[in-house]
């Protein structure tokens, strides 16, 4: 009597195929095991030194800012040289993190009410070719510090220039005005009284009922 041959049942059918992809897995493993452990090891590396890097960026912020806070309240007191080794620690200690964007013009800025107007532009340069504009209002303080440092040591056409290129860049910022009204007052310390006028006219006409417009009509009087 024939036998009957049994019918696979399809769950019969999934469970070898499921041992069979097992086995051609463990028989890749095995072909590979070497380029897979690196692999591995590659991402725990990496894991590792993100962790790593993220917190280290963590404690340089909270260090940055531990020194910056007494060097900031020295600046407020009117109390230069006592802020500027605080900057300076975290402009050299912490470059790169975004506190040594604000200390850099911090040590600027301190740097030249202190009279150090040579150092205050080594600064205010460092700011511009290290983090360009990454933060536009440390830009414009950086191109304003240079300004002030032409005007301080008596370059007045260049530090008015200076002036003229920032409200030129950007005429509707709300330092506009200061800046024309210092250009103004460049041009007048350089004798150039026409350009100076011109400018302190154009400050009266734009922003007529603005306090600048006041000190625009009380230096047009003194010219």
């Amino acid at each position: 009597m024939a036998r009957t041959r049994r019918r696979i049942s399809r769950r019969e059918m999934k469970e070898d195929r499921f041992i069979l992809w097992l086995y051609e897995l463990s028989s890749e493993i095995d072909k590979h095991w070497k380029t897979l452990t690196a692999a591995a090891v590659a991402v725990v590396v990496c894991v590792a030194g993100w962790y790593y890097w993220t917190n280290k960026q963590t404690d340089d912020i909270v260090e940055a800012g531990r020194i910056l806070a007494p060097g900031q309240t020295a600046m407020q007191n009117n109390r230069y040289e006592d802020a500027i080794p605080m900057f300076e620690r975290v402009v050299n200690e912490f470059g790169g993190t975004a506190l040594a964007l604000e200390a850099t013009i911090e040590l600027a800025n301190a740097c030249f009410q202190a009279g150090d107007v040579e150092k205050a532009r080594t600064y205010y340069q460092k700011y511009l070719d290290e983090y360009g504009s990454q933060n536009a209002y440390f830009w414009m303080a950086a191109r304003s510090g240079l300004a002030a440092c032409d005007e301080e040591e008596e370059k007045y056409e260049e530090a008015a220039n200076q002036y003229l290129a920032l409200v030129d860049e950007d005429p509707d910022s709300y330092l506009a005005p200061g800046f024309l009204l210092d250009a103004a007052r460049c041009f007048s310390a350089a004798e150039q009284k026409d350009q100076a006028r011109a400018l302190y006219d154009r400050v009266v006409d734009t922003y007529e009922s603005t306090p600048y417009a006041r000190e625009a009509r009380i230096a047009l009087t003194a010219l």
